[in-house]
């Protein structure tokens, strides 16, 4: 006679098999260059914007870490930039014009490291009960940084007259930190909006 199969032996053949043709699961985490990628799409810089944050990449990256991120590299240049203005001499024949529109200049990238530095600290002090009002504070500080720097960039266009070389490297430093300013904006902005989209803010707050 006969013997039949093992149940349990039989059930774990199947199990085994289904386990060998069944599809790998998708890991937890994309890799860093995939979620920089994504999460810089649709910045006004995209590739600055990868290139600010790839030093900090990690599988576990959040919008809060890269906002962060963004914001402490604007700041850091924009401190670098203020220091160049103040301590840079100007030529003895620079008009009047050209006088006024270096000293607003200095102004204006002085009150974006005052408004950076604001930024920074409420993204690092968010609280669950004044998130949004925090939020809202650090996409106005943010903003008005930007502001400045265009409006320093201005002060050129319209019609200073300020030496060749002297105009080129000063409109080259404001321009790059209104550029690092602007994808710091849009990443705080989109930590806003993704956090307001779902029921509880996607960050890890302190106590």
């Amino acid at each position: 006679m006969q013997t039949q199969p093992n149940n349990a032996l039989s059930l774990t053949l199947l199990a085994f098999f289904l386990i060998l043709v069944s599809p790998p699961r998708a890991t937890a985490a994309r890799p860093p260059g995939d979620l920089l990628r994504s999460s810089c799409a649709k910045a006004r810089y995209p590739a600055l914007c990868v290139q600010t944050l790839s030093t900090n990449a990690n599988p576990t990256m959040k919008p809060l870490d890269m906002a962060q991120t963004a914001v402490k590299v604007s700041l850091a240049h924009a401190r670098t930039l203020s220091v160049y203005l103040k301590t840079l001499k100007l030529p003895s024949g620079l008009s009047k014009r050209d006088r006024v529109a270096m000293s607003d200049c200095v102004q204006q990238v002085s009150d974006s490291v005052v408004e950076l530095n604001d930024t920074l600290n409420e993204l690092q002090h968010l609280r669950l009960g004044t998130f949004q009002w925090q939020m809202s504070n650090a996409q106005t500080w943010a903003s008005a940084a930007l502001t400045n720097g265009n409006t320093c960039l201005d002060g050129f266009h319209a019609g200073a007259t300020a030496n060749g070389n002297l105009k080129l490297d000063v409109k080259r430093r404001v321009t790059d930190v209104a550029m690092l300013t602007s994808n710091a904006l849009y990443l705080i902005n989109r930590l806003s909006d993704s956090s307001s989209n779902s029921k509880k803010p996607r960050v890890d707050f302190k106590n």
